[in-house]
């Protein structure tokens, strides 16, 4: 790990002055960052929401936002970036440079299927054959745990999870098998099993390929498990690196140490005496299939829920898990009327919402009981809005007369629960960081005062302190106002800190409930053991669960190196860059 393949020398970026003041000069947003990866080093850079992390890696792919600058140095494998030729410049990033985002639906075409996605690059740049690219595709689909990748090709994006649609950005990427990966909050839509799947994935591609990893992550525990160094940042500085492996003993500095207290799993939630007569929601085999496309291009049915059954009290708190694909959003979505069950019953408050409403009396009437906050915080965002625009639409539905300056207040309100500060009020989806999208979301969601909230993976793009000021927040608020809360959640810590029960859904049926003291501490199901097992912690290796597929890859080398498993050949065994097969 001697040879240097990435540096950051002295690197600052400054965003142009608001639109609202452009006389103010520009806005120094990174200072002064300093960072060397070696080759096959993985790097961690953690932080919270806004502290520079991912605009200091996007400066290195080329992506930073119209208007921005940078000063200092960029170097690749000793090429500084800013005397590159432009062409050359291209070359490199496509060639040498991978990176995977942190929401994969804003980067793919809804209008194209996932094969098409997959084989672009592998025909425009690697000069693959179709056939051929279509073959190392679903190979990679299947390498990176995706069950069925033969039918996933067909699919289009609004059809597959937020978890599969991160695993195909992370195949499509490893496609042009690059030496530096950079990985912005790749596991954020991921399970604990399929995080656990990727990163041996890359693990494999470290220990063969010498690949470099510049991973961003809110998850200290899982950076202490899969990096070598630590480098942590705050308000757009590196303020501490460290070991990864002993970064709790060595941390000095008080916000990395804020830091690493907020990573540490959470008390078991107190489980609240609630009224078993009067439940706000009461779910009763329910079923949801839905048409999907077969290999062979057939129409087949998809069973996505199957007999699920469970209740919420008032100012209870319930958490659904499972992998992606198991039925967790759809059982949500069914609830809060966005899919129709096929069989079974839904009951709120009395109420039989099973059918959807009909008329904008009847949507309201439910949207007035029931809120729901997405997993994709920039897709169910308007992204023409600025925040104070879209919070003030939202109160003036459910406040209908409210008075201008009631609303501004409400506004101002909302803003100050989920801790985001009031100067972005004008900011619009694309100005703000990930974690200020979703905070937003959910004040937008609490603005119809609901007695049901819905939260579908709602805290996953959040950096942990500030996961736990908002899962604080919700407990606070449902405990004070009696609201309920469904979480739909891959995090089984994050259920543990809020939720009196649980749910475990595998294949879209429910495979065990209970107090969450009882199901997580002593499970019952294999299943929910092996989720259990499958969270980052000290001393954890991620590990292949599923097994890869490489047989129907072409005989001939294509320029897409394949990923082997580990423990399947010896390293002077593997063809290097640029050497034949």
């Amino acid at each position: 790990m001697s040879d240097l393949v990435l540096e950051l020398d002295h690197l600052s970026i400054a965003a142009p002055a608001p639109l609202a003041a452009p006389g103010a000069g520009p806005r120094t947003i990174v200072h002064d960052v300093t960072l060397q990866v070696s080759a096959g080093e993985s790097v961690g850079l953690v932080g919270e929401s806004g502290s520079g992390k991912t605009l200091s890696v996007r400066s290195v792919a080329g992506l930073l936002p119209a208007g921005f600058t940078t000063t200092g140095a960029i170097r690749v494998e000793g090429h500084d970036l800013a005397q590159l030729p432009k062409a050359e410049l291209r070359r490199l990033r496509a060639t040498r440079i991978g990176m995977v985002f942190q929401t994969p639906r804003a980067h793919l075409n809804p209008l194209r299927t996932i094969g098409d996605f997959m084989t672009e690059a592998l025909i425009a740049v690697a000069k693959e054959r179709p056939d051929a690219a279509r073959r190392r595709a679903v190979d990679l689909l299947a390498e990176v745990g995706i069950p069925d990748p033969e039918r996933r090709m067909r699919q289009r994006p609004a059809e597959l999870s937020g978890g599969l649609l991160q695993r195909v950005m992370i195949a499509a990427t490893l496609a042009m098998d690059p030496p530096i990966l950079l990985a912005d909050e790749i596991t954020t839509a991921l399970d604990v099993t399929t995080q656990e799947e990727v990163m041996a994935v890359i693990a494999d591609l470290r220990k063969h390929r010498d690949l470099t990893l510049l991973f961003i992550t809110h998850d200290l525990a899982l950076a202490g498990a899969v990096c070598d160094r630590v480098a942590v940042m705050q308000h757009g500085r590196v303020v501490e690196t460290l070991n990864a492996a002993t970064m709790r003993q060595d941390a000095t500095d008080p916000y990395t140490k804020r830091l690493l207290s907020a990573s540490l799993p959470g008390e078991v939630s107190a489980e609240r005496p609630t009224d078993a007569a009067d439940p706000v929601l009461v779910v009763q085999s329910l079923r949801k299939v839905f048409s999907v496309l077969s290999p062979k291009g057939r129409r087949e049915e998809f069973v996505a829920v199957d007999d699920v059954g469970f209740r919420l009290e008032p100012g209870g708190s319930l958490g659904i898990v499972g992998e992606s694909g198991s039925g967790k959003s759809t059982t949500a979505r069914v609830i809060c009327g966005l899919e129709a069950a096929d069989a079974g019953t839904v009951l709120v408050k009395g109420e039989d919402w099973t059918k959807a409403a009909r008329g904008t009396k009847a949507r309201r009437h439910r949207a007035r009981i029931a809120q729901m906050v997405f997993q994709d915080p920039y897709q169910s965002l308007d992204r023409r809005q600025t925040v104070r625009e879209c919070l003030s639409e939202a109160v003036a539905v459910h406040r209908p007369r409210a008075s201008r300056v009631e609303l501004t207040a409400r506004v101002d309100e909302l803003l100050t629960a989920v801790t985001l500060d009031l100067d972005l009020a004008g900011q619009r989806p694309r100005s703000l960081s990930g974690g200020q999208r979703q905070r937003v979301a959910i004040a937008r969601a609490l603005a119809a005062d609901p007695e049901i909230l819905v939260l579908d993976e709602a805290v996953s793009a959040l950096d942990v302190t500030t996961q736990v000021e908002i899962l604080t927040l919700l407990d606070r608020i449902r405990r004070e106002t009696g609201v309920a809360l469904l979480m739909i959640s891959h995090d089984l810590t994050t259920v543990r800190r809020v939720c009196d029960q649980v749910v475990v859904m595998k294949s879209g049926r429910v495979i065990e409930q209970g107090p969450i003291a009882d199901v997580l501490d002593d499970p019952r199901a294999d299943y929910t053991r092996t989720l259990l097992d499958s969270i980052p912690r000290e001393g954890w290796v991620p590990r292949r669960r599923i097994p890869t597929r490489t047989a129907s890859l072409p005989a001939v080398a294509t320029r897409a190196t394949r990923i082997i498993p580990a423990e399947s050949v010896a390293p002077e065994s593997i063809p290097r860059r640029g050497e034949k097969t």
